[in-house]
């Protein structure tokens, strides 16, 4: 049985982040349980000057930045601090609260092409709290199917008997996928499973209709398969899995299950519970 579209919908551009950051969830198709939040930003040039994205917290949730190209710096409150490089993951698991900054002074002496996705995903309610953690996979580590021109990179959940090593608290997908002109697909999903495409270039078909770049199609839970014709050469990311069915509160970059504990993490955070980035 195949999933259904409910929605598919364009990616308006960021009015707060600039024009080279286009914000898909929620502003397209509301939350894709169990993922709350998902920009797409780039490609741009990012020159040596560049300042990153200061210091600011996040709880309840586990931040997901995927790099396509370039490079970003990740620092945290908890000590750890990475080069995310092109095809690689950082997993940041915020838990009861956590500060980072991205692309702080990289020291870069030449200009470069950045290009990349953020998604933020709900953490079990029994998760919340947890004591913040930081992975970063690099890009080796994903295994990559290649098959009758098409190629899945199983970033996140596993695809055609392959798992990604992302360890995450509750089922979730993320897949890769570029697919040659005029290819067609029929890309097995769990029933019951929340599942989008994300269209990042090319141009796609489902269900007999052209879904063009920047993109967000949503289907319904009930199917198992989702068929894609590639119009052209096209990448797109799928993403989804289990529904928590939780309580979704959101306030500024936290994301709870009640407005108490909103009121908890904010306090948390002016108490400087969360700890600061240090150097």
């Amino acid at each position: 049985m195949e999933k259904k579209i409910i929605a598919s919908i364009k990616a308006p551009i960021s009015k707060s982040m600039g024009p080279h950051v286009r914000q898909v969830i929620p502003s397209t198709v509301g939350d894709l349980d169990p993922f709350v939040f998902l920009d797409h930003f780039g490609p741009f040039t990012k020159s040596p000057d560049f300042k990153g994205v200061p210091p600011h917290p996040h709880a309840g949730i586990a931040t997901i930045t995927y790099l396509l190209e370039g490079s970003n710096r990740h620092q945290d409150s908890y000590g750890h601090e990475a080069l995310i490089s092109s095809g690689d993951l950082a997993w940041m698991q915020a838990g009861k609260g956590i500060v980072h900054a991205e692309g702080m002074d990289e020291l870069n002496t030449e200009n470069e092409t950045v290009h990349g996705l953020q998604f933020w995903i709900s953490l079990p309610a029994k998760d919340k709290f947890i004591e913040p953690d930081f992975f970063h996979y690099k890009k080796e580590q994903f295994p990559v199917i290649n098959e009758n021109g098409i190629e899945y990179k199983i970033v996140v959940g596993e695809l055609k008997g392959e798992k990604s090593p992302v360890k995450s608290l509750s089922p979730a997908m993320i897949f890769d996928i570029q697919i040659t002109e005029n290819s067609q697909i029929e890309l097995p999903i769990q029933d019951k499973y929340s599942s989008g495409i994300y269209v990042i270039e090319g141009e796609i078909e489902i269900e007999g209709k052209k879904i063009l770049p920047t993109s967000m199609t949503k289907f319904s839970l009930e199917g198992e398969t989702i068929t894609i014709k590639a119009e052209s050469d096209a990448r797109i990311i799928v993403l989804g899995g289990l529904p928590l069915n939780e309580p979704i509160v959101g306030y500024a970059s936290f994301v709870m299950n009640s407005m108490g504990q909103i009121q908890q993490v904010m306090t948390d955070y002016q108490m400087g519970k969360m700890g600061e980035i240090e150097g």
